[in-house]
């Protein structure tokens, strides 16, 4: 019986740490780390110049979790339009470039700052759509997944698109040719 009750704690310890020997979500280098430390050093480094060139005169398209999919044209002269991906309509607002404290620390950063006067409710942050909501540039450019010049698919011009892309993330390209059908 004592055999038994000292190899239940070798047991139990085992069954512990055998999660530590192979990489999961929750282990090993999968674990986001390396992905945050990219996002946090991006933060600490991006300037407000590198941050406007980055989407001034672009359409990019934003994949991840800030607030979902959405194509967005801003122009040089900081008007924004968005589409997100979930519906047809295309949002007017603004875009800026600021630095501002960012975190607990309080650290200043380059921000990103989009708003959407003519909205009720701002479509991102669910606030006043006139309140200018702010994200650090290194974690706004984290999720964009394209760039390009120009406004390729006439954001700028358009109130709404003939269709909803909720199926799949499409590139730029892919839903460019979608629109000249």
């Amino acid at each position: 019986m004592s055999a038994l009750h000292s190899l239940l704690p070798l047991l139990a310890m085992s069954f512990f740490l055998g999660g530590c020997w192979y990489s999961s979500s929750v282990s090993g280098s999968k674990d986001g780390t390396s992905q945050m430390r990219r996002i946090d050093q991006a933060n600490a480094s991006t300037t407000p110049q590198q941050a406007q060139a980055l989407i001034s005169g672009k359409t990019w398209r934003a994949t991840g979790s800030l607030y979902g999919p959405a194509v967005h044209y801003s122009t040089p002269d900081g008007r924004d339009f968005a589409w997100f991906i979930e519906g047809r309509q295309v949002v007017a607002g603004e875009w800026k470039v600021e630095t501002g404290p960012a975190g607990p620390s309080g650290t200043l950063v380059t921000k990103v700052c989009l708003r959407y006067p003519g909205e009720a409710i701002h479509p991102i942050s669910k606030a006043a759509g006139a309140d200018w909501y702010c994200q650090a540039a290194g974690s706004v450019f984290a999720w964009v997944g394209e760039r390009v010049d120009g406004d390729p698919l006439g954001l700028a011009s358009r109130s709404e698109l003939p269709f909803v892309s909720r199926h799949k993330p499409l590139t730029i390209s892919q839903l460019q040719a979608l629109l000249q059908r």
